[in-house]
């Protein structure tokens, strides 16, 4: 079954630099710009990377109390346009932004293609502020090495949910050992299947420290 998407709208990549009057025409440092047509709850967010070193995740959330949100429907302000209101000053204003994620690495060695192409998930867990009823994300790209001139993320994909866990298959060990044939579990039963065989082994170790005359109580954690 597949997950919801939600519907943005993205800006080009633009870069930035600390020093704006020593802007050259690389900085290592662009900013892509996602806004979602009315505040939304967002679970994941995937991308194809291309020589991105790190990427970090700035947060817009709508305020209850904005006038440009109205209907929870996010005014054209937000864009520049002429809605005004609270919810446009804060999306020019950037002390309204919260920092989700700071900087995750997804080209351990900027100076090498290693995981240079990979495919990337963000979700909502590794962000310090929640994604609920947020209506803007900036996604700030950085590349350090002066190696790659060219760097940016495409086929970017933002889901209400978090990833469900697909189903996987273990071997089942029957009672006398022998392995049986693989079928599809789920999490909580392979969790209550590594319980019982922990003990069994457990009750198996107490019985030989009964028969040898001497082991560890496991009630009381002391040596018998």
């Amino acid at each position: 079954m597949s997950r919801e998407t939600v519907t943005f709208s993205q800006s080009a990549p633009s870069s930035i630099c600390v020093d704006e009057s020593a802007l050259s025409s690389r900085t290592g440092c662009c900013v892509i710009t996602l806004t979602f047509t009315q505040p939304t709850q967002i679970g994941e967010i995937t991308f194809r990377n291309y020589y991105t070193w790190a990427v970090g995740i700035h947060v817009l959330r709508a305020s209850p109390t904005s006038s440009a949100n109205i209907g929870g429907v996010v005014g054209a302000g937000l864009l520049g346009g002429d809605a005004g209101g609270e919810v446009a000053w804060a999306w020019k204003d950037p002390a309204a932004w919260q920092v989700g994620v700071k900087n995750k690495v997804i080209m351990p060695h900027p100076h090498t293609e290693t995981a240079s192409h990979d495919f990337v998930s963000v979700t909502c867990l590794e962000s310090r502020v929640d994604w609920q009823d947020v209506i803007g994300l900036r996604l700030v790209l950085r590349q350090p090495s002066p190696v790659w001139r060219t760097f940016f993320i495409e086929e970017i994909t933002a889901y209400r949910e978090l990833p469900r866990l697909p189903p996987f298959s273990v071997p089942i060990i029957s009672q006398d050992g022998q392995s049986e044939k693989s079928q599809q579990v789920t999490p909580l039963d392979r969790l209550i299947q590594q319980t019982r065989r922990a003990m069994r082994i457990q009750q198996d170790e107490s019985l030989e420290g009964e028969l040898s005359g001497g082991g560890y109580d496991l009630g009381t954690l002391q040596y018998t």
